[in-house]
């Protein structure tokens, strides 16, 4: 959940994919492979779109599945440190609404999101970052957009080619007229070789809002454009 304020390097280009598993509860469960592309514009921009992938919803023995929704933003550096690495981030993001809302895969409305991610290193193999996110959210069903607040926290720990990692993360609501959503989720990154890495974990839900739990694993890959 939680983002890094560091950007992909100019004329870099970074393709992130995965599978979340999620359980809501006994009844409702459900499915996503998101995707998501990054490129390196310039020191201080990265241009970004992500799609959910297929999407399935269960309820009960009823299923339904199709496209996601799409997401097309950036990430701007506002503040780097003296060696010239972002610290703090800003990510303007559009949630284009392509997924089916009849078939309850999404809303129907477009739903709009700034992010403010920051980050920094504690000793020499510890790393936190934190996350704020702002979103004004389509409900869909002729109901009224309401404002979502995320805070987001994770920690990591470099340990060789092992990257473990903890997180703290809580909406303030996910639907309209909806509690907060608060969940922890632990889980590492592996980097098999430059610019592969594979990753996977666990989370589970801390309020009655949040999904039982969910287990998620995911590769990246990036593609470094020679210089002319």
């Amino acid at each position: 959940m939680t983002n890094s304020a560091k950007l992909v390097p100019p004329r870099h280009f970074q393709l992130e994919a995965g599978g979340t598993d999620t359980r809501m509860s006994s009844a409702l469960s459900s499915f996503g492979s998101p995707v998501l592309a990054r490129l390196g514009v310039s020191d201080w921009i990265e241009a970004r779109i992500g799609v959910d992938g297929w999407v399935e919803r269960a309820v009960g023995r009823d299923r339904e599945s199709g496209f996601g929704n799409i997401q097309a933003g950036a990430k701007l550096r506002l503040v780097s440190d003296s060696a010239g690495t972002p610290v703090l981030s800003a990510i303007p993001m559009i949630n284009l609404p392509t997924a089916s809302a009849s078939k309850g895969l999404g809303s129907g409305e477009a739903d709009f999101t700034l992010t403010l991610a920051g980050g920094a290193d504690l000793g020499a193999r510890g790393h936190v970052d934190a996350n704020y996110g702002v979103g004004n959210i389509g409900a869909g069903g002729g109901q009224r957009r309401f404002t979502q607040h995320l805070v987001s926290v994770s920690g990591s720990v470099s340990a060789g080619r092992w990257d473990p990692y903890a997180e703290l993360f809580w909406f303030s609501a996910q639907e309209f007229g909806g509690s907060g959503v608060a969940a922890l989720d632990v889980g590492t990154s592996c980097h098999l070789r430059d610019r592969l890495t594979v990753d996977g974990g666990l989370q589970v839900g801390l309020s009655h809002a949040a999904p039982t739990f969910s287990l998620f694993a995911g590769v990246s890959l990036g593609f470094k454009h020679a210089a002319h």
